[in-house]
C-alpha cells in the first residue's frame, strides 16, 4: 500500500479534514517512524477547523508527534483545482520530501463526474485502486470509527452535512453498500 521511504524522509500528507485523509495520515503514523507534515487548506467549507482535532486523535492513538499543519493554497480555486495548485505550492517551497493524498476510485456507474487525480513525481496516491467502501471498510478492520466524527464530509457546509453534494452522497452510499450505519452527522 505505502512506498518504502529512508527514515530521514519527511512525509507530507494533504488533510482536508475528510474521512479518507484522517485514515490516510492514521496509516502513516502507524506505520511510518518518518516525520510527518500535514498539509491542508483553508477552503470555504470549513475543513480545516477539523484538522487539528483529527491530529491530536491520531496522535493520542499512535503515541507519536505529528508536526503541526501547513496551511497553505488558495480556497478559491474550484475543489477539483485545489489539490494540483497546493501540490505544487508544496514542492516549491519544499515542505516535505514526498507527499500523500487520499483520493480514491470513484464509482462512476453511481456517482458520476468525480474529482480527477493530479499525477505528479513523488506524489503517492495509496488509496487508488480503492472505493469509498474500501475505505469504510479499512475503518472497521482498524475498529476506529471513533474517528469519523472529527472529519468533515460536505464541501457545501462547514458544520454538518448537506447529504447532496457529491461527497456526501458518495458517503451515504459507500456506507450503504457496506450494510454499516454511519452514526455520524458531519
Amino acid at each position: 500500500m505505502f512506498a518504502h521511504h529512508a527514515p530521514d524522509v519527511k512525509i507530507g500528507v494533504l488533510l482536508s479534514g475528510g474521512m479518507d485523509s484522517a485514515l490516510l495520515l492514521y496509516l502513516l503514523a502507524k506505520n511510518f517512524s518518518n516525520e510527518i507534515q500535514p498539509i491542508t487548506v483553508p477552503k470555504h467549507d470549513g475543513a480545516a477547523n477539523y484538522v487539528n482535532p483529527i491530529l491530536t486523535w491520531i496522535e493520542n492513538t499512535t503515541h507519536r508527534s505529528i508536526n503541526d499543519p501547513i496551511i497553505i493554497g488558495n480556497p478559491d480555486l474550484h475543489h477539483s483545482m485545489i489539490v494540483g495548485d497546493v501540490l505544487r505550492r508544496c514542492f516549491n517551497h519544499k515542505l516535505a520530501d514526498v507527499f500523500y493524498v487520499g483520493d480514491n476510485q470513484y464509482p462512476e456507474d453511481v456517482l458520476p463526474n468525480g474529482p480527477k487525480r493530479i499525477k505528479m513525481p513523488g506524489v503517492y496516491y495509496p488509496f487508488f485502486n480503492w472505493h469509498k467502501t474500501d475505505i469504510v471498510l479499512k475503518y472497521a478492520s482498524e475498529n476506529i470509527f471513533d474517528l469519523l466524527p472529527l472529519t468533515h464530509t460536505c464541501t457545501e457546509r462547514a458544520v454538518g452535512r448537506c447529504n447532496n453534494c457529491w461527497q456526501c452522497k458518495e458517503r451515504i452510499w459507500a456506507f450503504a453498500e457496506c450494510n454499516i450505519q454511519d452514526l455520524t452527522t458531519t
